[in-house]
């Protein structure tokens, strides 16, 4: 629900202020790691490493593993992620600390058991090298491949063959690239790229590589153009840009919805409710939760969407996600739970359309602190996907085999959840914070950490980043969108102290880091070719609004101002996109009138700033449906959900009919989407 990604991030900033620094002169030819022990008290020790870029190019990642006496343990460790097989210790970098220019360092640690003078680290490895750096790099690429060709194609697969490579250790692998973009990877001289248009040309490359990790040049292109095939189901979403909401459905939504349906214009209605379905313990409450949604959704005119958090097991930790990832039993129930879903939701909703959001962070989280030990190559990452045909969800023999690796996965996902909802449309989400390369307060903030120019390339190779993983890892197999969040709280309920100045906030973004936002959106639009749905986006807006509002909401025709306290705080989202004229002063007001973007939405005079609406915008960004509302109970509420705050009616929204009033308003002439 988002709430990993600040704590990431308020993590960045307090590291970053120290770890990378630069060692003058290089001891070594190249990367190194080097150890010390810093204390030793009997029972147990702590250690030190540090990575050393002591070569002349730039080292993009870093990965150190090495073996401790048997029986070793360690316990708590800081500025990398580990793992462990054994006695095999392995630490990767933190993402914000993997890129080391020339003659920087970057430091981690961990507290081990037993101490003693046998517990120091042997076999040590950095990047697969000697961390002392006296393992001979091998820097031959392999030879081209050739004669690539086409050996059987579908509406929506391409399957390819070429001559095999020789390189002068030995080859281990290929990548193909469909238009430039990763699309399989494979230890074969053949791969099928699937999750592709019908009637569409495609050029393919590709690229051996060896165990050192060097590439050969790409081959010769070859275009192949997809045979003719029905296109996904039409009409899964509006031909318009929607708008969702979170939807806890219970007495206090019903008397809600009857109250503001009058003010929707004739045939309107929120598009979407969405509701989370967390994993672990509650998995046993899948089935009353979805017949809930998909009831009173279907009773008031929205289409549910089922926002699925099974893998984290109900928890933030990337160690449960990964660890259930290779539980066949814990996929046996997740492939169980998702039928189930599916099959509920359909007998209810009979033809009409049912929505997932599938695994938040779950890729994000394997992207950060797992895939660098796979070489960044989902089809490497063990999975345990056999639980699906375990769970009678899948029937071996009769539906695809899907491998025992994060790809296979992610399409056993797919496929199950469009085999039993005939009617239903799916897409991963992905994280703003997954991929390297963001400063310490978020990708978004790139422009204002790195100048305006360097700060945009920087966004679009982040999202190329993310997108290029979740690609390889099968997210556009039967899927319809690929989707993002911004967070799950609003801005100013995470930091209330920032609300008179909002520059020093990580989350109150100005109408420049929206700009960014959608570009980070077109660039997963472009590189995924799916449609983008924004969802977990906050409900609150600035104060200061000029905007009168219906006395059938407020009886004084103002809104009231926002206090910035329990599920009543600001957030720009609805400002930014349903466009507001609002008045501000001092540091609120230099921070909401700059405009590096050149926005000519932005306006001002005096103190007072407008805002235009920005859903042309988004559309044009790739984006399709925006879903909002509250991620965290404190968030701020444009639905009523359960457990209001004592200060608001518990059949009224927090925010006092700001969003629904908005929403209203859109509904009048919403911006057509193709």
């Amino acid at each position: 629900m988002g709430r990993f990604s600040l704590l990431a991030l308020g993590t960045a900033v307090a590291v970053t202020a120290g770890l990378l620094v630069s060692t003058g002169s290089a001891a070594a030819a190249g990367p190194a790691a080097t150890y010390r022990k810093v204390s030793d008290w009997g029972t147990g020790f702590s250690g030190e490493y540090a990575v050393v870029n002591a070569g002349t190019t730039t080292l993009n990642g870093w990965k150190v593993e090495f073996d401790l006496p048997a029986g070793s343990a360690i316990g708590s460790f800081w500025d990398a992620a580990m793992t462990r097989t054994g006695d095999h210790f392995t630490f990767v970098d933190k993402g914000w600390n993997g890129t080391l220019t020339p003659g920087q360092t970057a430091t981690f640690g961990f507290n081990g058991s037993p101490g003693g003078a046998a517990a120091v680290p042997t076999s040590c490895k950095l990047n697969g090298k000697a961390c002392d750096g006296s393992t001979p790099d091998d820097t031959t690429a392999p030879s081209i491949p050739q004669t690539v060709r086409s050996t059987a194609k579908t509406a929506n697969t391409v399957s390819l063959a070429w001559n095999a490579s020789t390189d002068n250790v030995g080859v281990t692998g290929y990548e193909v690239f469909r238009d430039g973009i990763p699309a399989a990877t494979t230890t074969t001289t053949g791969a099928t790229v699937d999750g592709l248009s019908p009637e569409t040309t495609y050029s393919f490359t590709v690229k051996a590589k060896d165990a050192a990790g060097n590439l050969s040049a790409a081959s010769a292109a070859v275009s192949v153009k997809t045979d003719a095939g029905s296109q996904p189901p039409a009409g899964w979403h509006p031909p318009y840009l929607s708008v969702g909401t979170v939807y806890e459905p219970f007495d206090g939504t019903d008397r809600f919805f009857a109250k503001v349906k009058p003010r929707f214009p004739a045939g309107r209605n929120v598009d979407y409710g969405y509701l989370y379905l967390n994993g672990g313990a509650q998995i046993g409450e899948w089935h009353s939760r979805t017949e809930r949604l998909a009831g009173k959704s279907k009773a008031n005119g929205l289409t549910p969407v089922f926002v699925v958090y099974a893998m984290g097991g109900n928890s933030d930790q990337p160690s449960v996600m990964w660890s259930n990832l290779q539980s066949t039993s814990y996929v046996n129930q997740v492939f169980g739970g998702l039928k189930d879903i599916a099959q509920t939701a359909t007998n209810i909703m009979g033809s009409g359309r049912i929505g997932y959001v599938v695994e938040p962070d779950t890729l994000g989280y394997l992207l950060q602190q797992y895939a660098g030990n796979y070489g960044d190559d989902p089809d490497r990452m063990p999975a345990a996907t056999s639980g699906a045909y375990d769970s009678g969800a899948l029937v071996r023999g009769v539906d695809p085999d899907f491998p025992n690796t994060l790809t296979g996965f992610v399409k056993a996902v797919n496929y199950s959840l469009k085999k039993h909802t005939p009617h239903g449309f799916l897409g991963w989400q992905l994280n703003l914070w997954a991929a390297s390369g963001a400063p310490g307060n978020g990708i978004v903030h790139s422009t204002e950490a790195f100048g305006f120019e360097a700060g945009k390339q920087r966004i679009v190779d982040n999202a190329r980043a993310n997108a290029t993983f979740a690609l390889k890892a099968g997210v556009g197999y039967a899927a319809d969108f690929t989707s993002i969040d911004k967070y799950g709280l609003d801005a100013m309920c995470a930091e209330p102290a920032q609300a008179n100045d909002p520059a020093k906030a990580l989350w109150f973004w100005n109408n420049d880091l929206w700009n960014n936002y959608l570009l980070f959106a077109k660039t997963l639009k472009q590189t995924l070719s799916l449609p983008v749905v924004l969802w977990q986006v906050p409900v609150g807006h600035i104060n200061g609004t000029t905007r009168p509002s219906p006395t059938d909401y407020n009886g004084s025709g103002a809104y009231p101002v926002l206090p910035n306290q329990s599920q009543q705080c600001e957030d720009s989202a609805s400002t930014f996109f349903f466009g507001d004229t609002f008045t501000a002063t001092g540091n609120r007001l230099e921070y909401f009138t700059r405009n590096e973007w050149r926005d000519p939405k932005l306006t001002v005079s005096g103190s007072t700033v407008t805002w235009g609406p920005h859903f042309q915008e988004a559309a044009d960004a790739g984006i399709v449906s925006i879903l909002m509302g509250a991620g965290v109970g404190t968030a701020t509420r444009g639905v009523p959900q359960p457990a209001n705050t004592s200060a608001v009616p518990v059949d009224a929204p927090t925010d006092g009919y700001y969003w629904i009033t908005r929403v209203q308003e859109y509904y009048a002439r919403p911006v057509p989407v193709g």
